[in-house]
């Protein structure tokens, strides 16, 4: 594409600058040779405006309104190549001209429209040339990228490897970023970085961020729109992924709920991150949030660690025990929404049993108001012998759970010594000496015990509860 300013610059064809100079960097689509009266009526957008001035009015305040109209057609140039009988133009404007920052040129009499016209058309079609074989370059490397390249962020690197940019995705709501290329250009004494930021069309919710260091290098449209489309194609086949690995999640709920299927969870969930400790939340969305319960999987706090989903009577997840995740379901499900929590999800006391403990834990939060509740906080009173298999796996998920999944990942040994330490009526001596350990590492293990279950076990409640855990576990083969 050219500018006025380059067209200036072009000696062959003997141009001058007469005002508006400050506009010499509009960009010209092309030229129209007109003489009428109101050539804002047959012109477009960056037109440059040829005329021999026979259609220019004589008088001053005519030539300034003449002017506007011209200028607000939002042509790029005029160029007077004047002949002999049309009017002067007046000193007013010209003023008009640079207040508008609107470029006027001389031309001689003796200058061939069809030279300048041709000129021009060659620049046009030359530039988009270059824009069609960038855009073609851009979908070769793209292409390329996503043979060799497994993750969006490294594709993003190429990408802006290929166009010498800092490129970022972004969430349209929270602007947070999703992903972006690696490194990110900063901002320092001597260099500023300039960002631009342009939606990307589709169901992503998602802005390209754009970092430059020059604020003038204003990239091609086309070049950016391709870029856009690339990118929107990419987010929405992460989209799709996402619905079809929310359809198996869901599916796997129910077997699991229904009892059809051995909740052996850990070789399944893998492939979608989830590791560690999982628990089982029941959700109560709120009003007006950033995602639905249908789209919450969308979310980007839950692009790493996709949970396993449920719309039942209420959002049952199955999900890691992780900060984000937690806040992501509190926060983007919209004003009022409320969290029951279950204790680690163990084989042990089963997939079931978990629910109803996340279930139990959102009716509590209900009850008293509060946004997130944890299974087993607020205690609901004594406790006694189970009575069936069921309540069994309650009570040693309840107590023994989070000890369980402890020793499950950290190869501790908590269960063995609370169990020895029960065993032997609470005496610290005996349990240091028959574990083989110093009694300051006894003082440790059982810290670390009521941190993760909030019950204290060397006091009277506390070795009840988990004595009869212990029992409960043991006479239902649970441990």
């Amino acid at each position: 594409m050219i500018t006025v300013q380059e067209l200036l610059d072009t000696k062959s064809l003997k141009l001058a600058g007469l005002a508006g100079l400050s506009g010499l960097m509009r960009t010209i689509t092309w030229a129209h040779a007109v003489d009428l009266p109101d050539p804002w009526r047959w012109i477009t957008a960056g037109n440059l405006v040829m005329t021999t001035g026979a259609g220019l009015p004589r008088n001053a305040s005519d030539q300034i309104a003449w002017l506007e109209k011209l200028a607000q057609s939002n042509a790029s140039a005029l160029v007077v190549a004047r002949r002999a009988d049309a009017p002067e133009l007046s000193p007013e404007m010209l003023e008009t001209a640079d207040r508008l920052m609107f470029p006027v040129l001389a031309g001689s009499f003796e200058l061939e429209f069809v030279q300048l016209s041709k000129h021009v058309i060659e620049s046009v079609l030359q530039a988009q040339r270059d824009r069609f074989r960038a855009s073609e370059q851009l979908f070769e490397t793209y292409a390329s990228a996503l043979r060799d390249v497994p993750d969006m962020a490294g594709r993003l690197t190429v990408l802006s490897d290929r166009l010498r940019l800092g490129l970022a995705i972004e969430d349209a709501r929270s602007g947070s970023i999703i992903v972006s290329s690696s490194p990110l250009p900063a901002s320092d004494e001597t260099n500023a970085v300039f960002v631009e930021r342009v939606a990307i069309g589709g169901r992503a919710r998602a802005n390209l961020v754009i970092y430059r260091r020059d604020a003038e290098a204003l990239q091609d449209p086309l070049l950016v729109r391709s870029l856009l489309g690339l990118l929107e194609i990419e987010l929405e086949r992460m989209m799709i992924d996402r619905d079809n690995l929310r359809k198996e999640g869901a599916a796997l709920l129910r077997s699991l709920l229904k009892g059809e299927a051995e909740f052996s969870f850990r070789p399944m969930l893998e492939r979608r991150g989830l590791t560690g400790t999982l628990v089982v939340l029941a959700v109560c969305p709120g009003k007006h949030g950033p995602w639905s319960v249908t789209e919450i999987h969308h979310a980007p706090p839950l692009h790493a660690r996709p949970p396993l989903l449920l719309d039942d009577d209420v959002l049952l997840a199955l999900a890691q025990d992780h900060a984000d995740t937690l806040e992501c379901f509190r926060l983007d499900l919209g004003e009022g929404a409320v969290l029951g929590i279950s204790g680690p999800v163990t084989e042990a006391a089963g997939f079931r049993e978990s629910v109803r403990q996340a279930r139990l834990a959102l009716a509590q939060a209900r009850e008293v108001g509060t946004g997130v509740v944890r299974y087993g906080e607020i205690e609901t009173g004594y406790i006694t012998m189970p009575r069936s298999l069921e309540e069994a796996s309650a009570l040693v998920g309840r107590y023994l759970g989070p000890v369980i999944e402890y020793d499950r990942v950290h190869g501790s040994e908590l269960l063995a010594t609370l169990t020895r330490f029960l065993e032997n009526d609470g005496n610290w001596k005996s349990t240091a000496f028959d574990l083989a350990i110093h009694r300051q590492t006894l003082v440790y293990r059982l810290k670390q015990i009521e941190q993760l279950i909030g019950v204290k076990p060397t006091t009277t409640d506390g070795i009840t509860r988990l004595w009869l855990a212990v029992k409960a576990g043991k006479a239902a083969n649970l441990l």
